[in-house]
């Protein structure tokens, strides 16, 4: 989750951003984090590029899965954001 707050901090300042987690013994846990498009591009939105990278493998590494990618709002098929949302297991 702190990943995914920061690179939207980073790459959307001022949009909205929401956080969602979900899970129960068992059943996995699920950490989702969606953010708008920006009003702007930020004006240092440049990075090492390996955040989502080291996420990847910090996941994969803790038995779970990851997928992130920009979402799309309802209606006119408009840009609508970014989406990074993680599972991991949850034993019961």
């Amino acid at each position: 989750m702190q990943e995914a707050l920061t690179n939207a901090r980073k790459h959307a300042q001022g949009a909205e951003v929401r956080v969602r987690v979900t899970g129960a013994p068992g059943e996995g846990l699920t950490v989702e984090v969606v953010n708008d498009v920006p009003a702007a591009v930020a004006p240092d939105a440049a990075g090492g590029g390996h955040g989502l990278a080291g996420l990847a493998e910090r996941v994969t590494l803790a038995g779970g899965r990851l997928e992130h990618g920009p979402v799309r709002r309802d209606g006119d098929g408009g840009p609508g954001g970014w989406r990074v949302r993680a599972w991991l297991p949850w034993p019961a």
